[in-house]
């Protein structure tokens, strides 16, 4: 089964990230100012790419592929270390750093491609990774996705 994806996940969160840098470029008249951006950019940071790689790891440990497109290479369900918390942990770590990103410029305005991105990877990556998980893991899966959440 292949996914019918639009655009790859790295590629939404790398837009994403621009629009957020242009946006805060284009009206700079609405950010807001406040202490420690720098610093409050780098935990999210670490904390996005730390849960992206150890997922990634996870993966590899198992012998599965992160390649969200090369579903036949697919081997094995990794239900242990971060994904107990996250079913989705290098999407959330994504997301994480996205938040960074939107917490450093400040602008109010960046929450929008936050919350696109939320929803694109939902809708257009996580829903049919769902689905094409279910019918290759079936019960497994279907138990996994009752007592983890998608994303926190």
């Amino acid at each position: 089964m292949k996914l019918e994806q639009k655009i790859p996940p790295v590629a939404v969160f790398l837009l994403s990230a621009f629009f957020m840098v242009v946006t805060t470029k284009v009206a700079r008249n609405v950010s807001v100012e406040y202490q420690y951006k720098f610093e409050t950019l780098i935990l999210f940071l670490l904390l996005g790419v730390g849960i992206a790689v150890i997922g990634v790891v996870s993966f590899k440990k198992h012998k599965t592929s992160v390649h969200p497109i090369k579903t036949e290479r697919v081997v094995s369900l990794v239900t242990s270390g971060v994904y107990q918390y996250s079913r989705n942990p290098m999407y959330l770590g994504m997301l994480l750093c996205l938040v960074g990103i939107g917490l450093y410029t400040a602008n109010p305005v960046n929450v929008v491609f936050i919350l696109l991105f939320v929803w694109y990877m939902n809708k257009y990556q996580i829903i049919p990774e769902e689905a094409f998980l279910t019918d290759k893991f079936g019960a497994s899966y279907t138990e996994y996705r009752k007592t983890v959440r998608r994303w926190l």
